[in-house]
């Protein structure tokens, strides 16, 4: 559509939404229906399009499941169901899942801490509590670390704007 055709639809369709805001009820109903006639027309579909949409419903129709695949679907999610059953825990499979279960919980409770455990416990930590770093302590390891860190050579590297390269400082 041509600038001036766009200008010039603007302009008609602000009138038109004016006047409509002064019409009845029954003339409203009236103007929308001429409008959306001309709106269903200018979406009516071409020959090519209606070839198109005929060859979609064609494709559809063709992927439609027929008896013998059905019979196939039906066979494999019959199968499948026996196979799911076959799995089924029996009552002597069950018996035997408790009976393994118990016996674990026997083991878990035997391993329970007892009060001499408890004590020995405690003593390690205390022993581990002793070996915490004191504020003394870390200031002399933290300056080692770095007399360590300084006496070793380094490597700088730097951005040389002038050749737009980036060069190892030693």
């Amino acid at each position: 559509m041509k600038t001036t055709e766009k200008q010039a639809s603007k302009r008609l369709f602000k009138k038109l939404s004016a006047l409509r805001a002064t019409l009845s009820n029954e003339e409203r109903a009236i103007l929308d229906n001429l409008i959306v006639v001309e709106e269903v027309t200018a979406h009516k579909m071409t020959g090519k399009a209606v070839g198109k949409a005929t060859n979609k419903a064609t494709e559809v129709a063709a992927h439609k499941m027929t008896g013998k695949a059905v019979g196939k679907a039906v066979g494999k999610a019959t199968n499948k169901a026996t196979e799911v059953a076959a799995h089924k825990m029996t009552g002597k499979a069950v018996g035997k899942a408790i009976g393994k279960a118990t016996n674990k919980a026997t083991e878990v409770a035997a391993h329970k801490m007892t009060g001499k455990a408890v004590g020995k416990a405690t003593n390690k930590a205390t022993e581990v509590a002793a070996h915490k770093m004191t504020g003394k302590a870390v200031g002399k390891a933290v300056g080692k670390a770095t007399n360590k860190a300084t006496s070793k050579t380094t490597f700088r590297i730097t951005f040389d704007p002038n050749t737009e390269e980036y060069k190892i400082q030693e």
